[in-house]
C-alpha cells in the first residue's frame, strides 16, 4: 500500500495539443464526389432529387428570374418591423399552401410527386440503352420451340438456369433429377436437346465436352483433333507440339495446323457470345480536350449532369423568418408559429427538417463545383506536360506521378488520386482513362527518364517484328532496349510489362515449320 501511495504521489498531469483530422459527414461527402465517375454522380443527383424536397433542378430561364427575384426582394423588404403585408408569407403562396407544405414535410417519407417530376424530366440520350437479350432468356426461347410437354420445359427451365456466365452446367445430372423426382434418363435426354441450342457448346460439363460439341456442329470430322481434345488439352495450353506429334505420330507443323484450327474457330466460352446485362457499363467522358490551332482547350461534360439549384420556395421561408441553417442562431420559427397556429413541436420539427435538407442540398452542390474545378486543375496540368504525347502519340508520353501534381496545385496526393480515379478524358488521341497520364519512369543510360508505357510499347513493338520461328527471350529484349534504346531494364522488368500486355512468353510464341 505505501508502494502505491508513493507512486500515486509521482504521478503528474500535463496538457498537450494534438491535431485529429474529424472526418464530418459534409467532408465525407465531398471526398465521396470527387471519387465518383459521371454515371455514379448521376445517381447520386438523381437519389438526392427524390430524397431532398429543397433540391430541384435550374429550368433555362431561372437564373434571369432569379436576379428580377433579388431586385424585387431589396425593393420590398422594410426591415423586422417593417409593415408590408408581402413579407406575411412566401410570395405566391396562400395560407392554406403554407399549411399543405407544413402537413406535407410531416409525412417527409413520401416522395411520391417528386419521383414523378424526375421521371418526368426530359430524356436525353444517355438516359437510354440498347437492351441485349441474356443467355438464359435466349436460351429458354429456343427451349419452348423445341419441347411440347410441360415436363421438358421444366427439365430444360433448370438446366438452363443452372449454366454459368461461360455457359456450363454447374449441377449434376443427379441432382437435377432427385430435385424434380424425374428419371435421370430423361434430363439427360433434355440436356442433349439444350447442347444442340446456339451457340455451340452450350451446356457443356467441362472444356472438353465443349469443344466436341462444336467440333460436330463445325462438321469437323478429324481422328487426330478430337484425340488432341480428349487427351492432350493440358499440353496443348503449353504448346507442347514436339510431344503431341509423338503420341500421334504426326510432324510438328501437323499439330501446329490442328491447334491453329482449334485456336481460331473454337471458344472455351460460349456463353459470353450472348449479352450480359450485368455486365454493361458506360463509360462518359468527364471532359474533352480540343485542339484549337496551336493550343488545346478543355471542355467539361456538364451536359449529362443537371444544373441544381435550392428550392425558392423553402429558401424564401427561411430567408423571410430570418432563421439561420446554423441551429445556434435560429429563432425556432416564432413568426411561423404565431402566423399560422401550428403547435411548438410541429413548427420545430417542420423548421430543423428544412433546414437539414437546406445543408444537405448546399453541401451537394459545392461538392460538384469543387469537383468541376478540381479536375479541370488537373487537366491543366496533364496538357501542358503531356503536350508533346497529344501531338506524337504513346512513345512521347512523360512519366508523372501524383506527388508533381499534387505540389503544383498545392493539394494532397490523396486527393489527386481520388480526383483522377474512373475519370475518363477524351483527346485527339483517343479516349483514356485520366491515370493513363500517370506513369512511372524507366532511367536512361544519359540520365534522363522514359515513361514506361513507352517502354511497354517498345517491346510490344519488338515482339511483333520478330521471327515467329525463333521469338526474342526476355534477356534478349532488355538486351535489345538497352543497346538500340538506351533504355536500362532487367529481364524482370522486361518479363513484367510482357505479361501485362497479355503475351505469352516465347516458348508459347514460338511457330513450326509446316
Amino acid at each position: 500500500m505505501v508502494n502505491e501511495f508513493a507512486n500515486m504521489k509521482n504521478m503528474k498531469y500535463e496538457l498537450a495539443l494534438k491535431q485529429k483530422l474529424v472526418l464530418t459527414p459534409q467532408l465525407y461527402q465531398t471526398i465521396n464526389i470527387l471519387s465518383l465517375d459521371l454515371v455514379e454522380l448521376r445517381g447520386l443527383i438523381d437519389k438526392e432529387l427524390i430524397e431532398n424536397p429543397l433540391l430541384e433542378i435550374k429550368q433555362q430561364g431561372d437564373a434571369e428570374g432569379e436576379e428580377i427575384g433579388e431586385i424585387r426582394e431589396k425593393e420590398n423588404y422594410k426591415g423586422p418591423s417593417g409593415s408590408d403585408s408581402r413579407l406575411n408569407q412566401p410570395e405566391g403562396t396562400r395560407k392554406d399552401d403554407w399549411e399543405e407544405q407544413l402537413s406535407y414535410l410531416k409525412k417527409k417519407d413520401n416522395q411520391n410527386f417528386l419521383k414523378e417530376a424526375v421521371a418526368e424530366k426530359e430524356k436525353t440520350f444517355e438516359d437510354f440503352f440498347y437492351y441485349s437479350e441474356s443467355l438464359p432468356e435466349y436460351l429458354l426461347t429456343q427451349l419452348g420451340i423445341a419441347v411440347n410437354e410441360e415436363i421438358d420445359y421444366k427439365i430444360g427451365e433448370y438446366l438452363i438456369g443452372n449454366l454459368n456466365d461461360d455457359g456450363y452446367l454447374t449441377v449434376s445430372l443427379e441432382e437435377v433429377a432427385g430435385d424434380l423426382g424425374v428419371e435421370i434418363d430423361k434430363v439427360e435426354e433434355i440436356l442433349f436437346l439444350i447442347q444442340s441450342f446456339d451457340p455451340p457448346g452450350i451446356g457443356a460439363r467441362n472444356l472438353e465436352e465443349c469443344l466436341l460439341l462444336q467440333a460436330k456442329y463445325l462438321n469437323i470430322n478429324d481422328a487426330y483433333l478430337e484425340k488432341i481434345i480428349k487427351d492432350y488439352l493440358g499440353d496443348l495450353a503449353v504448346k507442347a507440339y514436339p510431344k503431341i506429334a509423338k503420341a500421334l505420330d504426326l510432324s510438328v507443323g501437323e499439330v501446329q495446323a490442328l491447334a491453329d484450327i482449334i485456336k481460331k474457330n473454337f471458344d472455351p466460352r460460349p456463353g459470353r457470345k450472348i449479352g450480359n446485362l450485368k455486365e454493361i457499363r458506360y463509360t462518359i467522358p468527364d471532359l474533352t480536350i480540343i485542339k484549337v490551332e496551336d493550343s488545346y482547350l478543355i471542355v467539361l461534360n456538364e451536359g449529362y449532369l443537371p444544373p441544381l439549384r435550392i428550392s425558392s420556395l423553402y429558401e424564401s421561408i427561411l430567408h423571410k423568418d430570418k432563421i439561420d441553417v446554423d441551429p445556434s442562431r435560429a429563432d425556432n420559427g416564432e413568426g411561423l408559429l404565431k402566423r399560422y397556429g401550428s403547435s411548438a413541436t410541429e413548427t420545430k420539427e417542420t423548421l430543423e427538417y428544412i433546414k437539414e435538407k437546406l445543408q444537405s442540398a448546399k453541401f451537394l452542390i459545392k461538392g460538384i463545383e469543387q469537383r468541376k474545378k478540381t479536375i479541370s486543375q488537373i487537366a491543366e496540368i496533364l496538357i501542358d506536360y503531356q503536350k508533346e504525347f497529344l501531338e506524337q502519340g504513346i512513345l512521347y508520353l512523360k512519366p508523372l506521378s501524383l506527388k508533381e501534381v499534387a505540389a503544383r496545385l498545392g493539394i494532397h496526393e490523396s486527393t489527386v488520386s481520388r480526383a483522377i480515379r474512373n475519370k475518363v478524358i477524351q483527346t485527339p488521341r483517343g479516349i483514356f482513362e485520366m491515370k493513363f497520364f500517370f506513369s512511372k519512369g524507366i532511367g536512361l543510360e544519359r540520365g534522363e527518364v522514359v515513361s514506361s508505357d513507352r517502354v511497354r510499347k517498345l517491346i510490344k513493338d519488338y515482339i511483333e517484328g520478330e521471327d515467329p520461328l525463333k521469338p526474342w527471350s526476355d534477356q534478349k529484349l532488355a538486351e535489345l532496349l538497352s543497346k538500340k534504346e538506351k533504355v536500362i531494364i532487367s529481364r524482370r522488368t522486361v518479363a513484367k510489362y510482357r505479361e501485362r500486355l497479355k503475351i505469352p512468353p516465347s516458348n508459347l510464341r514460338k511457330r513450326f515449320k509446316v
